[in-house]
């Protein structure tokens, strides 16, 4: 949801894309990082896949690593999702974009079955594999002060100040 994590009831902030990229290339890390001995060419197919959401507007995104220490993040599709009947024509556009997100995910699955496989061949044949930790880019950890001329921080609200203003009192004539 758009906002911060662990704070779906607060209101949109920036950042929720920048967000969804940092999170699918941590989950593309940690995979390799737990299946070092993993051929490389199974790596290539891997995807790892975002939704982002806000109100009826549904995104779906997804990461691969094509080439060795390069992220690739596509949108996969975009459609609102109706709330009402009178919205059901939405539908329409929906059904391929959640119909290849549902395939996706199961070659998602197919593919870290492979690799698992492969971590598990290779670690036993030999200790001299050449580990999938170089594959992936380092982890540079973003900056806690944004640097540059128009840089600024952008925090969440506080619940405090998400108390609506006190109602006008009645007037009586």
């Amino acid at each position: 949801m758009s906002g911060g994590y662990n704070t779906d009831d607060f209101p949109r902030y920036l950042k929720d894309h920048v967000r969804g990229c940092w999170g699918m290339r941590d989950l593309l890390n940690n995979i390799a990082t737990m299946l070092p001995c993993g051929d490389y060419k199974v790596m290539r197919q891997l995807r790892v896949w975002f939704l982002h959401t806000h109100g009826q507007d549904v995104q779906i995104w997804g990461m691969d690593i094509p080439a060795k220490k390069v992220y690739r993040m596509f949108l996969l599709g975009t459609f609102r999702f109706p709330i009402s009947w009178e919205d059901h024509y939405e539908l329409m556009h929906a059904l391929p974009i959640l119909w290849n997100f549902g395939k996706g995910l199961n070659e998602t699955v197919d593919v870290l079955e492979k690799l698992k496989k492969s971590h598990s061949r290779n670690s036993i044949l030999s200790s001299k594999t050449s580990a999938l930790k170089t594959y992936i880019r380092p982890i540079k950890q973003s900056p806690k002060k944004p640097t540059g001329k128009k840089a600024r921080t952008i925090n969440p609200m506080k619940r405090e100040q998400l108390e609506d203003p006190p109602s006008p009192s009645p007037v009586f004539y």
